[in-house]
């Protein structure tokens, strides 16, 4: 029997916790299973730091917001399971984790983990990307109103992304990478091979990779912006243009004069400077039998 923690999003739908309920159930019958509900902001961070020496197991219910606070508190040696409840589920998407109650609950109990390589930003954990400038405006307008977005979902999104278009800001951005000395407009820093749900931004890195690839967007504009746009919504990957600059390094640092905004794994961290790092933080993901990537005992 195995003690099993699940740190769920208190702001999921009536259908998700129908479901929740059903997982629950199911991991019941041989173990024991506690629910802890997230309250406020960061709440999920301490929920698993209180929580992760007195389980086998950590379950982090949501969506990308919730599984990075719960990241931000776990270790190396303890298996962390999903629950993927969010809007996107990029993270979910990646490790191959959805479907039924019965599935899901499969996964929690398969023994199977996968390293997932983690970065940090600021010493914050993350485990699918980061960013400054445009779409970080974005998450932070988003962020603001946590009603409108648990009832319009993705449309919000496309929303808030037209009005920011209608009224385009560009940030003056100064990045050393590499010890080069770079100046760009908008910056991704992705772990992740997915941007923005199932977009795929690159096929240089994923979530099981140690790779940190950024993106820097250049002389930016309206045009450039839709460019790219569409460019992901036609599942092609961004290429490198005068416009475009692609770099891997495992130490970033980005500032500007202007007060721009920093985003992690959609949640909004605050504004530069940003130090990001890759250190090969790990944690031991619980996956799928058949995924198609070598599992670690």
């Amino acid at each position: 029997m195995k003690k099993i923690c699940i740190i769920c999003n208190a702001k999921i739908s009536f259908l998700k916790k129908y479901k929740l309920n059903k997982i629950y159930k199911i991991l019941s019958k041989e173990n024991n299973v506690e629910i802890f509900k997230t309250e406020k902001a960061g709440h999920g961070t301490l929920l698993c730091k209180v929580n992760i020496n007195k389980f086998d197991i950590i379950v982090a219910a949501g969506g990308d917001g919730t599984i990075n606070e719960v990241v931000n508190g776990m270790n190396d040696k303890k298996p962390l399971a999903i629950i993927p409840f969010g809007t996107a589920n990029i993270f979910a998407l990646e490790a191959g984790i959805g479907g039924s109650a019965e599935k899901i609950a499969q996964v929690i109990l398969s023994n199977k983990t996968k390293k997932v390589y983690v970065g940090t930003v600021n010493n914050k954990n993350f485990i699918l990307m980061a960013s400054a400038g445009f779409d970080a405006e974005i998450v932070k307008t988003i962020q603001s109103s946590l009603i409108l977005k648990n009832i319009f979902k993705k449309l919000l999104f496309f929303f808030i992304t037209t009005l920011k278009l209608l009224f385009f800001k560009k940030h003056e951005l100064k990045i050393l990478a590499n010890n080069k000395i770079y100046k760009a407009n908008w910056i991704i820093i992705t772990k992740a091979m997915h941007y923005g749900g199932a977009f795929k931004l690159t096929n240089d890195t994923n979530i099981f990779d140690k790779k940190i690839i950024a993106y820097l967007f250049c002389n930016l504009t309206r045009l450039n912006f839709l460019c790219y746009f569409f460019t992901l919504l036609s599942n092609k990957q961004l290429k490198e243009s005068k416009n475009l600059i692609k770099v891997t390094s495992d130490d970033i640092f980005i500032s500007s004069k202007t007060k721009t905004p920093v985003q992690y794994d959609g949640e909004f961290l605050g504004y530069l400077p940003a130090q990001i790092k890759n250190e090969k933080k790990t944690i031991n993901l619980l996956v799928k039998e058949e995924l198609n990537v070598q599992t670690d005992q």
